[in-house]
């Protein structure tokens, strides 16, 4: 009997993980509405076989001992391998596409705010990047983005961490049942597995912001499992300046409040309780933006609400499909030209969630979850349902998950600091390792495709590896793990007509280096670039030419391609 119930809880670990796994991977599926199906089954189905109280499976004492051991050691290796995989490939996409308006304009109004921000300014104003937008989140978002700011590095280094805190956590989490349980251990490196190596995250790094935020996602469902209201209400409200979106997880937090908190006690406790928490949580959201709305308060309503409504109603849903291109409702209303139906679906789907919360606290269900179902319900019927909205809601899941593995004691700091610091280190150590102080970097070679961003065609070979500039503007890539004065070289040669000469200008991260006079043939030409040119990172070198000819053109053959100069290889050298 007691073999049963350790092999029963052992398979409902391995069930939870691959449901908890596979939601990163239903959002791939198409058509969109089976996607949304799919999704919406999957998290009913581990809902309903969701225990309040987590039985941890356990071997029982005639495990073998052999086996034990080498789990033990296996584990733990397999665990550092996914952080370190996922630190990787995610660092290779900060360092290969870099912060665009034409792909995400956020980053770009994050890195503005910032400035403006340490200037003395309220970041909540217009941006031209070039169109008109602004800044739409709290600062519990980006402010952890000042860190690398200040460090004159890439911003997105605290999106990688904040997107590595869960997987290192459940690392962790991995580590520890290994000590005791291979099924829960092995339960934990499939969601690590399923994160690291998810694809919509991995493109996501590239223009990420809300990653930042992720590591409260934890504490949040840390106070709420663990019935700490206050201390719930204060990261709920952090998580709400973060993103608005974060809303939809009051209604099972104050409905737990209500139903639990008296539930040893008098009448009168219970509702000394929920007030405290709506204090603490109207005061969480309130200070952090105290100061701006101070500042301007008519700008604070236009970023998080007005903008937001007048941008999706007035461009995305009239002049492109980009919502039709979603998981879940809004995308197939608009399908439709059901356009006014979408707000009262949204309001309709978020009243059957709040019904079926109250009825599942009642039984003694996880609030978190029933929160992160409010999350779910809010993200599929919103008015872009962007993909990763979904990201804070698996995370969510994940996470509630998560904290039952931590010990029950009255500290969550310790557990949450290990897996920040876990993720902090290893993409410290992938950093030093990947991003080289002095780039070198063979152009025409498949190798150095990932530097060359814009402008250039394809590689070709003669007695030398080469691309040829198309047109008269290009930008490389350059990575560098220090800022200091650095001398950039490049060996290239001109398309000249008829005995001509080239004028190439370059720019470092938009500051300009100079501009030399190129004759014909292959040579070395180079620039001096001084350190505050330079951020650590990801860099890009703009090429500015004064001309260029189509060889067919100049009576030379077929092609029609406007050539201006070929480049063979870029060095970095230190000065």
């Amino acid at each position: 009997m007691a073999r049963q119930r350790l092999d029963g809880a052992a398979g409902r670990s391995i069930l939870r993980g691959v449901s908890l796994a596979l939601n990163f991977y239903l959002l791939d599926v198409r058509p969109f509405w089976l996607a949304t199906i799919l999704v919406v089954a999957n998290t009913a189905a581990l809902t309903w076989t969701w225990r309040r109280s987590a039985e941890a499976s356990r071997f029982s004492n005639d495990t073998d001992t052999g086996a034990r051991g080498f789990s033990r050691a296996f584990i733990p290796a397999l665990a550092i391998s996914l952080l370190f995989a996922a630190a990787h490939a995610w660092l290779t996409q900060i360092l290969t596409i870099p912060i665009d308006a034409q792909r995400a304009d956020m980053l770009v109004v994050v890195q503005l705010g910032i400035r403006r921000l340490l200037q003395g300014h309220t970041p909540y104003t217009i941006y031209r990047v070039p169109w008109d937008v602004t800044l739409p989140y709290g600062p519990v978002m980006w402010a952890p983005m000042i860190v690398p700011f200040l460090l004159h590095a890439d911003i997105r280094f605290a999106t990688i961490v904040g997107a590595l805190f869960v997987p290192a956590a459940c690392a962790l989490a991995a580590v520890r049942a290994a000590r005791r349980d291979l099924s829960t251990a092995t339960a934990w490196l499939l969601v690590c597995a399923a994160i690291a190596f998810n694809g919509d995250l991995r493109q996501f790094i590239a223009i990420g912001h809300t990653p930042a935020y992720w590591p409260l996602l934890p504490l949040f469902a840390w106070a709420l499992a663990r019935e700490r209201w206050v201390a719930a209400a204060i990261f709920c409200g952090l998580l709400i300046v973060a993103r608005t979106t974060m809303v939809s997880l009051t209604p099972a937090l104050l409905m737990a409040v209500w139903q639990r908190a008296g539930a040893a006690g008098a009448e009168r406790t219970r509702r000394a309780s929920f007030a405290y928490v709506v204090v603490a949580l109207a005061a969480a959201v309130a200070l952090p933006l105290l100061p701006f709305a101070v500042v301007d308060l008519a700008s604070l309503k236009f970023a998080f609400y007005t903008s937001y409504q007048n941008v999706i109603k007035g461009f995305v849903w009239t002049s492109t499909n980009w919502v039709q291109n979603t998981v879940g409702t809004t995308g197939l209303l608009l399908a439709r030209g059901w356009t006014s139906a979408v707000e009262p679906v949204q309001i309709v789907a978020l009243l059957a969630v709040s019904l079926a919360t109250w009825a599942r606290l009642r039984r003694g269900d996880d609030a978190v979850v029933w929160s992160a179902i409010g999350l779910l319900a809010f993200s599929m019927t919103t008015l872009w349902p962007v993909v990763y909205l979904y990201f804070d809601v698996f995370l969510l899941l994940v996470s509630a998950a998560l904290v039952r593995e931590w010990p029950d004691t009255a500290r969550v700091w310790p557990w949450w600091s290990r897996s920040l610091a876990s993720a902090a280190l290893v993409l410290l150590v992938v950093t030093l390792a990947t991003v080289p102080m002095r780039a070198s970097i063979d152009v025409g070679t498949p190798a150095a495709r990932p530097w060359l961003y814009a402008g250039f065609s394809g590689d070709e070979r003669a007695d030398r590896d080469y691309a040829w500039i198309d047109g008269t503007r290009a930008k490389l890539l350059v990575p560098s793990l220090l800022r200091r004065d650095a001398t950039i070289e490049m060996v290239c040669e001109p398309y000249l007509v008829a005995g001509g000469r080239q004028q190439l200008t370059a720019a470092l991260n938009t500051i300009v280096l100079g501009t030399v006079e190129i004759a014909d043939g292959w040579q070395r030409v180079s620039f001096r670039a001084p350190a505050r040119a330079w951020q650590i990172g990801g860099n890009e070198l703009e090429l500015f030419l004064a001309s260029a000819t189509a060889p067919r053109d100049a009576g030379e053959g077929s092609d029609t391609r406007r050539l201006s100069l070929a480049v063979d290889r870029l060095n970095v050298i230190a000065r």
